[in-house]
């Protein structure tokens, strides 16, 4: 009786014990967005926010009006869309289409992990690659999105500042 209790315990232990390492070892999947630093003219002391924003041409143009919210920011919001590969063949033609004016890059294998589930969608990430918000792209929130990211900026510099050594 006490050998099976004895058993029973160090099987507990044993178990206990492999759940910590397997937490441990192993990350969030939304960890560490791959951050792209991009030289912007920051006043010191005005960390960037990095946004990415998942969109296609193809989507409806009412879920695209973000684009023109993202194009008027200040310097402090980094903006880059995340395209598919197919559709900024003719970067120029897809520019005219959407309206974008900030940076456009290709999707690549590193972003598949982030993949949204509803697109449009708006990643906004601190400069170590933690993704602070995801934002799904809807109609109408042009003046929403825009108080959102000012006001989310204001009250997140501390976490968006790099750690002082």
């Amino acid at each position: 009786m006490i050998k099976n209790s004895i058993i029973g315990f160090l099987l507990v232990c044993i178990v206990v014990i492999f759940s910590f390492n397997y937490k441990d070892s192993h990350r969030p999947i939304l960890c560490k967005f791959p951050v792209e630093n991009q030289a912007r003219n920051n006043a010191p002391g005005e960390p960037p926010l990095y946004l990415y924003f998942f969109f296609s041409r193809y989507h409806c143009p009412v879920c695209l009006e973000a684009i023109e919210v993202l194009n008027e920011l200040p310097s402090q919001f980094v903006v880059t869309g995340i395209v598919p590969a197919g559709e900024l063949e003719k970067e120029s033609e897809f520019r005219n289409a959407t309206g974008a004016a900030f940076n456009l890059v290709i999707f690549k294998e590193s972003y598949r992990r982030f993949t949204p589930r509803y697109s449009p969608a708006l990643f906004g990430v601190s400069g170590n690659g933690d993704i602070l918000f995801i934002l799904p792209g809807a109609p109408g929130e042009k003046k929403y999105l825009y108080d959102f990211l000012i006001d989310f900026y204001s009250r997140s510099i501390e976490i968006l500042a790099p750690p002082k050594t």
